[in-house]
């Protein structure tokens, strides 16, 4: 509730004070000085007061200089002035008028003068406050405003450079697989027709050559499939995690086969996504669990799902050489992971990974301890319903 208007009452005679404080009692709150230097001083305490009363005669600072230097107090320079007084001279009146006064009541009190006059004075003070609040806010709003506008040109030129990176990564990297694709040829062509002529350290620069043709080829296509992803992400709609999973797993079974690795897929649910990016997600994260497969023990990945806070938690755990996530961000693009033990990956895979995932609105994170295994887990959106297929 607001508290009543404070009037501060400045007057020698202490009749006059208890009358006027008698009479304005019931709507504000009043407090009463007996001359100019108490009026002054009180200005320096708060609450600052919403009108000042102040009788034109007294002794010391009378109330045409109280008035005056009260508009230039920094705390009263904005506070109301009536002045009291028992003159009558027009000149006293337009004399008070310049020096700032807002109005002048007349001794002896008219009760029902003194209270219009006295509302009208508040009311126009609290008009103006509540004026100068709104200008305050309109100009923070403005100044909001020409924020959100500068931020969203910003964002603008961001999604149009990003965009054009984008595609200028996929024609550089697409145009760059030919003469690549012919530098391999020719060197297996060399090495197939003259590698009888050369030396064994002829052979091995010849061996280089064509593996790194072969490695640059990689990231090539690691570039093309990275630069792919956020303009095919289609719209989300419930897709069976499970069922995508299953597809990935299937589409691994060479490399499942061959490493004779353990998949077990738990009870995956639906999720908002879209399904083929989905399905390359869980294509690299398996193929990465088996890849990095610890030698000397048979390989096991599982695959499982739990529910979180509007959405699903998947994660992707093996047994294999792990590495120290302290020393690597391994969804960053060309970032090889430096694994515990065993060949390093190629910098590509996750970072399309972390794409995928927040192309579909998701996160994804990782935990792993050198020579323990890994585990890699994203969260994506749940949709409606929290039941697991089976």
């Amino acid at each position: 509730m607001k508290a009543k208007p404070l009037i501060l009452v400045v007057d020698d005679q202490i009749d006059n004070c208890l009358v006027l404080e008698d009479l304005l009692a019931g709507s504000y709150e009043v407090e009463t000085a007996a001359d100019g230097a108490a009026a002054l001083a009180r200005l320096e305490r708060e609450p600052t007061p919403d009108l000042v009363m102040l009788d034109v005669m007294m002794p010391g600072l009378d109330g045409f200089e109280v008035c005056r230097r009260l508009h230039f107090h920094p705390l009263g320079r904005d506070v109301p002035v009536i002045f009291l007084t028992g003159l009558d001279s027009p000149s006293d009146e337009e004399y008070g008028l310049s020096l700032g006064a807002d109005d002048f009541i007349h001794k002896p009190f008219v009760a029902p003068l003194v209270l219009a006059r006295v509302r009208n004075v508040i009311g126009r003070r609290e008009a103006a406050l509540r004026q100068r609040q709104i200008a305050v806010i309109e100009a923070r709003l403005a100044e909001q405003q020409r924020v959100a506008d500068a931020m969203q040109a910003v964002i603008e030129r961001l999604t149009v450079m990003n965009t054009e990176l984008e595609r200028f990564a996929f024609v550089a990297a697409h145009d760059l697989r030919e003469p690549l694709r012919s530098v391999t040829s020719f060197a297996q062509l060399l090495e197939r027709h003259l590698g009888d002529r050369l030396d064994a350290t002829g052979r091995d620069y010849l061996r280089y050559v064509v593996d790194g043709a072969r490695r640059m080829h990689e990231l090539i296509g690691g570039l093309l499939a990275y630069s792919y992803v956020s303009s095919n992400v289609g719209p989300p709609a419930r897709v069976s995690a499970l069922a995508a999973c299953r597809v990935a797993v299937e589409s691994l079974d060479a490399i499942i086969r061959d490493s004779q690795a353990e998949i077990v897929i738990g009870d995956l649910p639906e999720v908002q996504a879209d399904e083929l990016p989905l399905m390359q997600l869980f294509q690299n994260l398996v193929g990465n669990a088996v890849k990095f497969r610890a030698p000397g023990r048979p390989c096991r990945v599982e695959v499982s799902a739990r529910r979180g806070e509007a959405e699903w938690v998947f994660t992707i755990r093996d047994n294999g050489i792990g590495f120290d996530p302290e020393e690597q961000d391994v969804f960053e693009l060309f970032r090889r992971v430096r694994p515990h033990e065993g060949p390093a990956g190629s910098g590509v895979g996750l970072a399309i990974c972390k794409r995928i995932v927040q192309a579909l609105g998701g996160r994804i994170w990782a935990e792993s301890h050198p020579g323990q295994g890994s585990a890699f887990s994203f969260a994506l959106p749940s949709g409606d319903s929290p039941s697991l297929e089976s």
